[in-house]
């Protein structure tokens, strides 16, 4: 990110390049997975491939980074696709108690995705960045391969009755204009424009008065709302939606801003700063794995929900610390401890809530609880993006000297051409805005932790054709088990 920013001269606006691909993604994962009802699975998977590879594409040949930031929201869009779709998928095909162990396997192979990512970032950038996007063009004609050999065994279940003239496209107006407006008013606060100027509290208003507005419409307008709001009489979807959305405010901010601060706080290159994510992604692969067993072998989930939480709690408390003056063993030891915490909590909260629901609201629910996650990020990433920026040029501002040099912060080779002392007061001040957002996002992991000890146990040991009925705070759900489809057994 620092590398691509300071080519286009945006260094400060670095954070728009996770944003642009996290707005759009959380806005249309709500559309991908209304859309499994209306067209199957398999039609929306193919189709996030595709839109995921153009917006990869308009970023490889980005000559601005207007341009390049439109390719990033474009591949948010197909991100969201299979970012849900899949998740849907396996909810589909693999019997509850299993489930924990192939969403587990899911997500280490993101986490895995997430440490070779920085790694060939590295590598590329020492020639050129633009290859971090022609890679996914050249990844997807095997995978795309794959689900070609396979095409028959993706559900491709509707819903019956079903047309194009029942998508919610108020909703999704809706939603995409009140995220946006939020996300945008936190990101400019303070550095684009001030936060008492008209355009921030404009974009702040529209965003809050929107929130009531969209929950009224869902309730009453609608015949298939993109959010069933009825899903949230049920506890543990509450609680997962919950926990999911505060404690990614941390999950996104640290894989984001974390390589960043090993170069302009630590001074490492491309490379070793992205190897520097390891401890944190490592353990995280390690222990989501590890947790996906351990449902599968107790039938529980609230044990192993709540642990991590904790953990992850006392590590984000304790990353508070990273300013550059610890012994790098030490950091690499506080973001392991973080990277354990947020493996045992990252599909415990699906499973949990997709073990009280209907079938028919089963990909609404797996649904949201992808959504909330990435709605955490982009809020998180906002704040946190803000946060760094207002208190590492404040801190540059204050000194009369350095303030004469701002034009060189915004980019990368900028700093490392400032005078040495001028170098050593902008690490200096990037370690106090990475510590002073740390200790912004830990009240966040608090309220997270808080909601998930609302939480039920979790039933993971139904049977397939077996109804069960389960009431829960306010609602009822029955259980119901799918037949055999195309050989595939499809078990909620």
């Amino acid at each position: 990110m620092p590398t691509i920013a300071s080519e286009y001269d945006a260094l400060p606006q670095q954070s728009w390049i996770a944003l642009a691909y996290l707005l759009t993604s959380t806005v249309f994962q709500p559309i991908f997975g209304r859309g499994t009802d209306l067209y199957g699975s398999r039609s929306m998977l193919f189709l996030s491939i595709i839109v995921f590879d153009i917006g990869s594409l308009f970023c490889a040949v980005a000559s601005n980074y207007i341009w390049f930031c439109c390719g990033r929201a474009i591949a948010g869009i197909g991100a969201a696709g299979l970012l849900v779709v899949c998740m849907i998928i396996i909810s589909q095909m693999v019997p509850l108690r299993d489930r924990g162990k192939y969403v587990g396997a899911m997500y280490a192979r993101t986490a895995i995705a997430i440490v070779i990512g920085p790694v060939l970032g590295g590598i590329f950038t020492r020639f050129n960045w633009r290859w971090c996007f022609w890679i996914n063009l050249i990844l997807s004609a095997p995978a795309i391969g794959v689900l070609l050999i396979f095409v028959k065994k993706i559900p491709n279940r509707k819903r019956p009755g079903v047309t194009f003239k029942d998508v919610d496209f108020g909703g999704i107006i809706l939603i995409a204009v009140c995220i946006v407006a939020l996300c945008i008013a936190l990101t400019w606060g303070g550095t684009t424009y001030p936060w008492n100027s008209p355009v921030i509290i404009s974009l702040l208003v529209v965003g809050g008065i929107l929130v009531p507005v969209y929950i009224l419409y869902e309730l009453y307008i609608p015949q298939f709302p993109i959010v069933p709001l009825e899903m949230f009489r049920i506890r543990n979807v509450t609680a997962s939606t919950g926990n999911y959305f505060f404690t990614s405010v941390s999950i996104y901010g640290l894989a984001a801003y974390v390589p960043s601060y090993y170069q302009l706080v630590r001074g490492d290159n491309q490379l070793v700063s992205g190897l520097e994510i390891l401890p944190y992604v490592g353990t995280m692969i390690i222990f989501t794995t590890i947790v996906g067993q351990l449902m599968s072998w107790s039938g529980r989930t609230r044990p192993w929900l709540w642990a991590g939480g904790l953990v992850n709690l006392i590590a984000n408390g304790l990353l508070i610390m990273l300013n550059g003056t610890l012994p790098r063993a030490v950091e690499y030891v506080f973001l392991a401890m973080s990277g354990a915490g947020v493996g045992f909590i990252a599909q415990t909260n699906t499973v949990s809530a997709q073990s009280k629901v209907s079938r028919e609201l089963l990909a609404s629910v797996t649904t949201m609880t992808m959504w909330s996650k990435s709605l955490g990020a982009i809020i998180g990433i906002a704040v946190q993006g803000s946060i760094i920026q207002n208190v590492f040029l404040n801190n540059m501002l204050a000194d009369s000297e350095a303030s004469q040099y701002l034009p060189q912060l915004q980019a990368l080779s900028g700093i490392r051409s400032l005078p040495e002392h001028i170098q050593m007061l902008a690490s200096q001040s990037y370690g106090k805005a990475f510590g002073t957002m740390m200790i912004a996002t830990v009240p966040f992991v608090a309220v997270g932790f808080w909601i998930s000890l609302t939480a039920e146990e979790a039933d993971l040991d139904r049977k397939s054709g077996k109804g069960i009925p389960l009431s829960n705070a306010g609602g009822t759900a029955v259980l119901t088990a799918i037949g055999e489809s195309r050989g595939v057994p499809e078990v909620v």
